[in-house]
């Protein structure tokens, strides 16, 4: 399969449990799942330049995150993969989800080596006071080593402009909007990416 990670293993088992529970057979099931490439949004590839894999996910539950991260775990883990660094880059979702799973959510980075978190999407709530995207931050960092705020999508994206290297897969997370800076990034490692080429090139 094209796709890592437990969960995507079970729900390929449960594909094959029901093919055959309706009469397909065991070779048709398994050529279907090796060209299947995901949903959208799950674990999507957005790009890569400059040796950085970009890659977009709706993940904006605890579990979901921990699984997504695992899976771009065993990415990096590979000894194949010219990937090294696992960045998670986060954008809570809701101010009632936040609070309700801030402990969850605080422990649901450990297969990250990098972790940027934003402020809060409200998705329409109104901000009662109870929770900010810093306290967020401040409750990762207890679990973990390496955790910055970036309050707005710009911060986050000019941080990420400073930060991200050869060998890094980044994920986006969350239900909001954080993927629009992916095009942006994209395009400037690209041009980075042209520019280190142009040089060598130049100097052969």
């Amino acid at each position: 399969m094209k796709l890592l990670g437990q969960h995507n293993l079970s729900n390929a088992l449960a594909a094959v449990a029901v093919g055959r529970l309706v009469g397909l057979e065991f070779a048709q099931i398994a050529d279907i799942l090796v060209t299947f490439e995901g949903a959208r949004r799950r674990f999507e590839r957005r790009g890569e330049a400059n040796r950085i894999l970009f890659i977009d996910d709706y993940a904006h539950h605890p579990s979901e995150i921990q699984v997504t991260l695992a899976a771009a775990r065993l990415r990096v883990q590979d000894a194949d993969s010219p990937y090294r660094r696992v960045v998670a880059v986060f954008q809570p979702h809701r101010y009632s989800r936040t609070i309700t799973f801030l402990k969850e959510f605080a422990q649901s980075f450990e297969n990250a080596d990098l972790v940027i978190t934003s402020d809060i999407y409200s998705a329409g709530e109104p901000d009662l006071g109870q929770v900010t995207g810093q306290q967020l931050a401040d409750a990762i960092a207890i679990y973990h080593a390496q955790v910055v705020y970036q309050p707005t999508l710009q911060s986050v994206s000019a941080f990420l402009l400073e930060t991200l290297e050869p060998g890094d897969v980044v994920l986006f997370l969350g239900a909001g909007n954080l993927n629009r800076v992916i095009p942006e990034l994209v395009t400037f490692y690209q041009q980075v990416e042209q520019s280190r080429s142009t040089v060598y090139c130049g100097s052969a």
